[in-house]
């Protein structure tokens, strides 16, 4: 029986594939310190990481066989402390495609449309000055240009989603876009033609940033960000300034630079739509991703090799 450490309290219905190995997990909702972190994983065969997992924790895994990322992006891991340790880490890219990219659809009406503004306004205003054709329009996705940063699986699926609206998509990707669901284009270009755009990328030492106030000076004026990839790939205070100087006409946002903080700027504005990172938050997702890291512990636990190894081990 094998002892597995799963980092906070997620759903457990998908872990019944692991029934027979003893599992450790956090009260629902809840998440253990890293000093509690610390302690457990001395004796754990495998590790669910809900979040950050930083090489001072990994290294005292003795026992520790594999580290499954319950989600795709995996920058809260040490992946290279963790190959140092001889320890796989996974991720779990296809299980949380479709629902990500759903959710940058729904923050692209929502703000195009006005639906985020409409809705606040609405609980405090008086509604004879908000109802009325002709008053308060927002702008239909079809016929807008859709630019793709970031062109992975969550990248294409939104891709192929905009499509069905309408929309025309172009991409960039450092790897190259896929020209069957979008046209490739060079990044300035993108800022410069895309009416929405979109990110997908992950974040790394090149994208840390890569939002900042000279890309946002050269986005389309009256463009909107949509962010539902890292909140550090978006300089926050670059991004306030183009809000604040009409240069965006607005932005949707799911991801932040120091979750669970949200900066208290950017909910000032009635056209920022915020969501707390639930890009794959749908009961049927979680419960297929907690299926997807278990039968990635039982490969490994098995000695077989595991799918979606991000370390090169």
């Amino acid at each position: 029986m094998a002892r597995i450490l799963i980092t906070h309290g997620i759903p457990a219905e998908g872990f019944s594939l692991l029934e027979g190995h003893e599992i450790i997990m956090p009260e629902p909702l809840a998440a253990y310190t890293m000093e509690e972190l610390a302690e457990l994983i001395a004796d754990a065969d495998a590790v669910v990481a809900g979040g950050k997992l930083p090489g001072e924790v990994i290294r005292r895994g003795v026992k520790l066989r594999i580290i499954a990322n319950y989600g795709a992006g995996y920058d809260g891991v040490d992946v290279a402390a963790a190959a140092a340790c001889g320890v796989l880490v996974t991720n779990i890219p296809d299980t949380v495609t479709r629902d990500t990219a759903e959710l940058a659809i729904a923050l692209m009406l929502a703000v195009s449309r006005r639906v985020g503004e409409m809705n606040l306004r609405l609980r405090h205003e008086a509604p004879e000055g908000l109802f009325g054709m002709g008053r308060h329009m927002g702008a239909s996705l079809r016929g807008q240009t859709l630019g793709i940063l970031g062109c992975g699986r969550i990248g294409r699926c939104t891709a192929r989603m905009a499509a069905a609206f309408g929309m025309r998509v172009i991409g960039y990707s450092r790897s190259g876009a896929d020209a069957s669901v979008c046209e490739p284009v060079d990044l300035p270009h993108l800022l410069r033609e895309a009416d929405v755009v979109s990110l997908h990328c992950p974040l790394t030492a090149e994208t840390r940033g890569l939002m900042n106030a000279a890309a946002f000076w050269q986005m389309k004026p009256g463009a909107i960000l949509i962010n539902t990839a890292r909140g550090a790939v978006v300089d926050t205070p670059a991004l306030v300034d183009a809000l604040r100087s009409g240069r965006l006409r607005g932005a949707g946002l799911d991801v932040y630079p120091d979750e669970p903080h949200i900066p208290p700027e950017l909910l000032t504005f009635d056209n920022v739509v915020c969501t707390p990172h639930t890009g794959t938050n749908t009961a049927q997702t979680r419960r297929e991703m907690a299926e997807a890291c278990s039968r990635q512990i039982l490969d490994a636990l098995a000695g077989r090799r595991p799918d979606n190894i991000v370390n090169g081990i």
